[in-house]
């Protein structure tokens, strides 16, 4: 090697031990696990929102959150059956598609071949990314959700064969944190997963924005530990980071409209998109949801020739605009398109919100819409119950006294 190569090398050795010095030494009063930490000069480094559950199935889940500086992270995961979460080496998943594992600050990693119907306790870790220049890379602290006095996280699969399935539904919060945690804790431990039926914040003008609007209180209130769905509102669509949305809230078809089923229950997600015309001012000539309902439109009639449409006991749709309301474009657009396969031949029920005021019943019939379509307002949140063919809701207020109870 020539003398200026060794040089070379030489110079780089003693910066990259300067760097890891310099970055021990601001991280000195961080412990190795815990969620986040600052130090004096309020730099913070760690795991700063989530975790929290998402897209979840009879065999799988994926875990999302996000950390303050670029990690490596994984998921742990461990049976609910007496031991010890380090009794052994647990199975570790990484967010790695392509054969690499991802380095960032968003992470979100899919946990599958799990059994149905099951309990399990999970941790997640995120590790410090130093300095990464391929071939090197150099690693520094790890983080995780507590690991030794506090108990691990946990989930369960949704069962197949679950007779009865249990949510609670909120909507048009617009980013009201404490009602939100007035009308989510009384359910908190009582239902298979929480949907929230769109404008929870009035636009996304960062990412972050998603976290303290409202994601940040829901982490909190479900402890990590009950999926979260989540139908896009037409607030959602709007802001510099808007498209970000898919990012925080995957689903099967990698897009705002997808369905799930839980127990022989089947939820259809659609999405209304914006309220006016795509040439509205208020869009700045950015506006597709035309085309986007087009393409939605066939996708659903797609999945109602499918096998798991037609041998569902029951059928959900969940869509932030009501469908049976409006004389405003985008109603009357998705009407025009929707409405042939609304019907009680397709479906049971129709959840929606959007108009924030009272409660509201639109009977079939009601503008061409052959089932019945509930609107919950933003006051209230809708305890619900789909047991053999019979679906109850409950509405209860920010005080948890029932308003009403409604069956279909």
């Amino acid at each position: 090697m020539s003398k200026l190569g060794f040089m070379k090398n030489s110079l780089m050795a003693i910066l990259i031990v300067l760097l890891i010095g310099l970055n021990s030494f601001l991280l000195s009063a961080n412990s190795a696990n815990v969620n986040s930490t600052k130090d004096s000069t309020n730099i913070s480094a760690g795991i700063n929102h989530g975790p929290y559950l998402v897209n979840m199935t009879d065999s799988s889940v994926q875990i999302v959150w996000t950390t303050s500086v670029p990690c490596l992270s994984w998921v742990e995961i461990a049976p609910d059956d007496g031991s010890h979460f380090y009794a052994s080496e647990r199975k570790k998943y990484f967010d790695s598609p392509y054969g690499q594992k991802r380095i960032g600050k968003f992470h979100c990693i899919k946990v599958d071949g799990l059994k149905p119907g099951t309990k399990y306790r999970y941790r997640i870790f995120s590790t410090e990314v130093l300095y990464s220049k391929y071939p090197q890379y150099h690693y520094g602290k790890t983080f995780s959700s507590k690991v030794y006095k506090a108990n691990p996280l946990y989930f369960k699969t949704y069962s197949p064969n679950a007779e009865s399935v249990r949510f609670v539904m909120i909507n048009d919060m617009h980013q009201d944190n404490e009602r939100i945690s007035k009308l989510l804790s009384p359910a908190i431990g009582k239902v298979d997963f929480i949907l929230l039926n769109g404008d929870m914040m009035n636009h996304i003008p960062c990412e972050d924005k998603i976290f303290e609007a409202f994601l940040d209180t829901v982490v909190k209130l479900t402890e990590s530990s009950i999926p979260i769905v989540f139908a896009r509102g037409n607030h959602e669509t709007r802001g510099d980071s808007s498209e970000s949305f898919m990012k925080f809230f995957p689903t099967p078809t990698m897009k705002p409209y997808f369905s799930f089923k839980v127990g022989k229950t089947l939820f259809v997600v659609l999405d209304s998109g914006e309220d006016k015309p795509d040439s509205d001012i208020e869009y700045s000539g950015r506006a597709d949801f035309d085309k986007f309902r087009s393409d939605e439109a066939l996708w659903l009639s797609s999945l109602i020739e499918s096998e798991e449409f037609k041998t569902a006991k029951n059928r959900i749709l969940i869509c932030h605009i009501p469908p049976a309301w409006g004389q405003w474009h985008g109603s009357l657009h998705f009407r025009k398109l929707f409405s042939p396969m609304l019907t009680k031949e397709n479906f049971n029920l129709i959840l929606s919100g959007h108009l924030h005021g009272e409660y509201m019943l639109f009977e079939p019939g009601k503008s061409g819409i052959g089932i019945p379509n509930v609107m919950n307002c933003n006051s209230e949140a809708a305890d619900a119950e789909v047991s053999g063919e019979k679906i109850n809701i409950t509405f209860r207020n920010i005080n948890a006294d029932t308003v009403r109870t409604v069956s279909f």
